[in-house]
């Protein structure tokens, strides 16, 4: 009777130890619960494809894990393609694509530059030699009529030229004097047009260049300091390149301006 009683009290003890802890063997090679949910869940694919197979399906596409994270794309690193040359001339195009032509040396009757389909008739301008062109930086013509107002530039226009949403303003392009960036226009450089007796104000540094695309864009500066978005058009039927921030309350009237884009073409 002893032997029966020290028997189990040794067996309980085993159990006791191995229920505070001390693992044996067999405990360790136990799957954990991921893997056990690894094979239940494969278990129940095989039984859902059994019931698929007995019904002439195909199997279910295999299960794919994520942690659900996500690598943010990384911004582009290739640099921007130098320029053959900082000479060369600005092309004209169209919104849908097709080329209008070149930037005109000559001034239409205003004094403002307009446009022609003749390379031989093309302003010629001369970028700067920094890169990248994000600007804003001058451009200066370099065969065009008024030395004294060498800049291509902006004159503002002679129905207001406060640019933005619903307003009216414009801008001319023109010949202009050197003035800072990120400024309101000024008398101070003068403008092409001045031989016109036409005296609104100017502005020169106003352009920034894609270095990818050479596309040039434009911004103009209010008299409050303030930068609106900036278009640049071609007014069909007056004939001449200008700025202005909304072309449908700018072609209030006999304006047909349209936006156009400009691209720099080396020579």
């Amino acid at each position: 009777m002893k032997i029966q009683i020290s028997l189990a009290v040794f067996f309980l003890g085993s159990v006791v130890s191995a229920n505070l802890g001390f693992s044996s063997r067999n405990d360790q090679l136990l799957p954990s619960s991921v893997e056990r949910s690894e094979v239940l869940e494969k278990k129940e694919i095989v039984e859902r494809n059994a019931d698929r197979f007995r019904r002439g399906l195909p199997p279910l596409p295999p299960t794919r894990r994520t942690s659900g994270y996500r690598p943010k794309p990384r911004p582009s690193e290739r640099p921007c393609v130098p320029l053959s040359s900082t000479w060369g001339r600005i092309e004209v195009t169209k919104a849908d694509g097709s080329v209008a032509g070149y930037i005109r040396k000559e001034f239409d009757p205003q004094h403002a530059y307009t446009l022609t389909t003749s390379m031989s008739s093309a302003l010629q301008v001369n970028l700067p030699s920094t890169s990248p062109f994000d600007g804003p930086f001058n451009i200066i013509t370099t065969n065009g009529q008024d030395n004294g107002h060498p800049y291509l530039g902006a004159v503002g226009g002679g129905k207001g030229y406060h640019l933005g949403h619903g307003q009216r303003g414009s801008a001319y392009l023109a010949g202009t004097g050197a003035s800072p960036a990120n400024s309101p226009p000024s008398s101070g450089a003068g403008t092409s047009m001045q031989s016109i007796i036409y005296n609104a104000p100017g502005e020169s540094q106003i352009w920034s260049m894609a270095c990818e695309t050479r596309e040039i864009s434009a911004q103009w500066t209010n008299s409050d300091f303030s930068q609106p978005a900036t278009i640049i058009f071609y007014d069909t039927v007056e004939k001449y390149l200008g700025l202005t921030s909304d072309l449908e309350a700018f072609n209030v009237g006999p304006q047909d301006a349209h936006a156009v884009t400009f691209t720099f073409v080396p020579m």
